[in-house]
């Protein structure tokens, strides 16, 4: 028979996921603090769009902390809609009229903008102050990759925020049965009248799928599904969609970080008699270091084989290995 004491040092690969909830809101507009009035209305960007060099009184600082996120626009009766939502601090100077906030689509190329104007009389007096300015009229879709440009009125050279924004749609909430092996997944925050995939998957350099991807019709009420797994993995996603072309998929992995689900991981360890070769392939990434190692009598130290380390992301493998009972793997 056979002994083989293990000590493998394992580092998993942990994976982050974006699952934010969409605040809904029933009509767009924009807003000024400290009070201030100030009104929007479309620009094309093309008289703003070169740049002067600005006074020497100006701080290149003025305009700062430009902060995206998306929302959803519903209306009774309506279709709800995304838009984004941007907001931005300006402290208040006599050489700036105004602010002009424009979005890119990067995947299609077209641009929307929108001129800031404040009450020069009110502003005046607040010389100095800072203002957050917040505008959520612009429309979007989801996976679309936005980039979002915040300029003053005049537009000063070096004077501008700017961003890359990913629009993102969908929050999952789960529940395990382990006893029936089955993950239900409840979908919330998407857009209605749209499909969306639901499927686990196993995250290794890409999500490969464990089973058979759901549908949530949109028109359904029921915005839950039940996913049959085998076992819980630390790198078991949970992967959604939605039905459209080139859609971003937003990932949930909530088993990553569990000592119980990386147990599994030690168990592909494998002899064949037949070919004399030791292997272990994880059934998720993992940093391995390992070495066959002998087992002292005296101490129970196992010291190291020669030339026996190996370093691998997946699977490792040793030819011709002795039946020895006290070889180790380590």
């Amino acid at each position: 028979m056979i002994s083989i004491h293990v000590q493998i040092l394992l580092i998993i690969l942990f994976w982050n996921s974006d699952c934010q909830i969409i605040p809904r809101i029933e009509e767009c507009g924009l807003s000024c603090s400290q009070g201030i009035h100030c009104k929007s209305k479309p620009s094309s960007g093309i008289f703003n769009s070169f740049c002067h060099d600005a006074p020497a009184t100006l701080s290149s600082t003025v305009l700062k902390s430009m902060k995206i996120s998306t929302v959803m626009k519903c209306v009774q009766g309506s279709p709800c809609s995304l838009h984004l939502n941007i907001k931005g601090t300006l402290s208040l100077d006599e050489n700036i009229r105004g602010l002009e906030i424009c979005s890119l689509s990067l995947d299609t190329q077209q641009s929307q903008c929108t001129n800031v104007r404040f009450a020069r009389k009110k502003s005046k007096m607040l010389n100095g102050k800072k203002v957050q300015v917040q505008f959520n009229c612009i429309e979007v879709n989801v996976a679309q990759h936005i980039y979002v440009t915040m300029k003053t009125v005049p537009n000063y050279c070096e004077v501008k925020l700017s961003q890359e924004y990913y629009v993102e749609a969908g929050k999952f909430d789960y529940n395990v049965d382990r006893a029936r092996k089955i993950i239900s997944v409840n979908v919330s925050n998407f857009l209605r009248d749209q499909d969306y995939y639901v499927r686990l998957c196993h995250k290794w350099f890409t999500c490969e799928d464990a089973g058979a991807f759901a549908v949530i019709k949109g028109k359904e009420s029921l915005k839950s599904v039940s996913l049959k797994y085998s076992q819980l993995l630390p790198c078991l996603c949970i992967e959604g969609w939605l039905a459209i072309p080139d859609a971003r998929r937003i990932q949930l992995c909530p088993f990553e970080n569990g000592k119980y689900y990386t147990k599994v991981l030690w168990d592909n360890i494998v002899y064949n008699p037949v070919t004399q070769t030791l292997a272990w392939e994880p059934a998720c990434p993992v940093l391995v270091m390992v070495n066959l190692c002998r087992l002292m009598k005296s101490n129970d130290h196992c010291e190291d084989i020669q030339n026996s380390s190996k370093n691998s992301p997946e699977k490792v493998k040793y030819s011709r290995v002795d039946t020895h009972p006290r070889l180790c793997m380590k």
